[in-house]
């Protein structure tokens, strides 16, 4: 009976999360849409007629949803379909098998009112985990490949070459993904949106600041005028540099990711070596009591080893 009451709120978790999913994207489509037709052609500067001066401050705040936050706590970007390799709704289901096996396995040790939060709890983490790791790799190319396409607008500049005939070229001729991001932007200037809001848009599709730093350059050489390519250069520089930062970090980090799953294996391999040795070793994690500590044991080591690779992602973030 237990069983049967679980796998049916397993079922219907999963009917209603698929319905929820399905239910936003559409709402979330249709108001892109709508955002995209009103806003067509207008000019974000609400200031210029206040003052008569010139601006270049860009606008980022925007309001969001409920439905949409919840996306973004399980770091799905349906603005970048391109960054999930794997269908959503195959990531979903995978979640709720999860879910469900989970709060099957800790029936036993748990009563059900625990195991179904515990199961539930573990699905959304895979879920998120998942839809990271596919965001953070994409986002991760694209950060690779920013220092070459300021270069290759730098000498289309220097070349006589007007700014959206050099982002032209650096969507013809550089590599996916940024080609891809690179043709969408200039999708948006195609459809009267200034440059630099459109490089805002991107930059808050990818979350790279080195975006915002393209778009503030080229919002204001509009404004004041001067020497473009040098400008250009001069950021393309650094933006190299923090690419090759990032790298040197991210190598710097590998001994203590590598530590922190150490001391996550350490004590199931130590415990698989006493199996071996003496059977009595682990015979108390047979009793209901073991398995409850085992559990509790299991926790701490999940929540250390989550905890260090969230110091290690801060420490590389400053």
């Amino acid at each position: 009976m237990d069983r049967t009451l679980l796998f049916g709120t397993a079922g219907v978790l999963t009917v209603a999360l698929v319905t929820g999913v399905l239910t936003l994207l559409k709402s979330g489509q249709q108001r892109r849409l709508k955002e995209r037709v009103s806003t067509a052609g207008a000019l974000e500067t609400p200031g210029l007629q206040a003052s008569g001066l010139p601006s270049i401050r860009l606008h980022t705040t925007e309001s969001r949803p409920l439905l949409e936050r919840l996306l973004r706590l399980l770091r799905y970007h349906p603005d970048v379909p391109q960054a999930h390799t794997i269908p959503w709704y195959l990531v979903l289901i995978f979640g709720v098998l999860v879910a469900a096996l989970v709060a099957n396995m800790m029936s036993g040790p748990l009563s059900l009112p625990l195991s179904i939060p515990l199961g539930i709890a573990t699905g959304l983490f895979m879920v998120r985990a998942i839809f990271a790791f596919q965001y953070n790799s994409y986002v991760d190319k694209v950060f690779k490949q920013i220092p070459d396409a300021i270069g290759l607008m730098v000498r289309a500049i220097r070349a006589g070459l007007p700014v959206g005939e050099a982002m032209r070229s650096v969507a013809a001729e550089l590599s996916a993904p940024l080609r891809d991001e690179f043709s969408r932007m200039l999708g948006d200037v195609a459809i009267g949106r200034p440059v630099d809001q459109a490089l805002m848009r991107l930059y808050k599709r990818t979350e790279l600041p080195e975006f915002s730093f393209l778009a503030v350059t080229l919002g204001m050489q509009s404004q004041t005028g001067g020497n473009l390519a040098e400008t250009l250069d001069n950021l393309a520089d650094i933006v190299r540099k923090r690419v090759a930062l990032a790298k040197r970090a991210k190598a710097l980090a590998a001994e203590a990711r590598m530590q922190a799953g150490i001391l996550m294996a350490l004590p199931f391999v130590a415990a698989l070596a006493m199996s071996q040795i003496q059977d009595f070793y682990i015979e108390q994690f047979s009793t209901p009591a073991g398995q409850k500590l085992a559990l509790i044991g299991l926790g701490f080591s999940l929540s250390g080893f989550l905890i260090i690779r969230w110091l290690i992602k801060r420490a590389g973030m400053d």
